[in-house]
């Protein structure tokens, strides 16, 4: 397994103290959260159709449907994403 480091505040290293022994499932769970929000930011934009935000963000078109939800936004199903979802 690599090695990496980086350099944190003080404030943040304080915060991460509890959780030494999770490091690698905090990571995790904070790129997941990352990627679903960046495929989000694309589909709000247009910029990408639900489906592939979904796809994107490596979770479930029906997940990526209820984080859409949870910030406000009315995913609609475009002809793309209902062919996908089909195939």
């Amino acid at each position: 397994m690599p090695t990496i480091t980086i350099s944190i505040s003080d404030d943040l290293s304080d915060q991460l103290e509890p959780y030494q022994d999770n490091l690698d499932d905090l990571l995790r769970i904070g790129l997941r959260e990352v990627r679903i929000e960046q495929s989000l930011a694309l589909f709000k934009k247009g910029s990408i159709s639900l489906w592939k935000a979904a796809r994107l963000a490596g979770i479930s078109l029906r997940e990526m449907m209820n984080h859409a939800v949870a910030q406000g936004l009315e995913p609609v199903l475009d002809e793309e994403t209902i062919q996908e979802e089909l195939a």
